[in-house]
């Protein structure tokens, strides 16, 4: 057997494993329309890099990192966008678990908030992992986490 066939074989090992947890990750944090675009975009992202399985130590952290980046870029992006339309009141493509409370107070949350809540109580993601991805120390995230949590519990009594 070639050396070739060793990097397919782990690339589907590793995206067997991670795809759903990404996927429902990058769900709650943008809608189910746009979450597998953001773990296709990912995977495609670490494929570009022939060295990828030697140089990333934790894929499934880096996979994530790289979810949490697009999803916060497209939730600033979409927060300019709805300020320039109106919404509709009923949406057509969105999933019956969208209409939660919960899910609704999480899309009220500022972006940053939104992601770090779901990499650490969805994800379980630890302290560290959610300051790389959302780019801040790891000595803020308990904060933030903190408020982002009282505004939900807000949202939700």
């Amino acid at each position: 057997m070639s050396d070739t066939a060793g990097p397919d074989v782990r690339w589907t090992a590793l995206y067997e494993r991670s795809r759903p947890l990404l996927y429902r990750a990058a769900a709650l944090m943008l809608g189910s329309a746009e979450a597998e675009e953001i773990v296709q975009e990912a995977f495609e992202r670490a494929m570009r890099n022939q060295s990828f399985f030697d140089e990333v130590r934790e894929p499934v952290a880096w996979l994530r990192t790289v979810c949490a980046r697009q999803a916060l870029r497209r939730l600033r992006r979409r927060r300019v966008w709805e300020r320039l339309r109106i919404r509709l009141a009923v949406d057509d493509r969105s999933e019956p678990w969208e209409h939660a409370d919960l899910a609704i107070a999480l899309r009220a949350l500022p972006p940053r908030d939104r992601v770090a809540l779901v990499l650490r109580y969805y994800e379980d993601a630890s302290y560290e992992e959610i300051s790389s991805a959302l780019g801040i120390a790891t000595a803020s995230v308990g904060p933030m986490l903190t408020r982002a949590r009282a505004k939900v519990r807000e949202a939700l009594t």
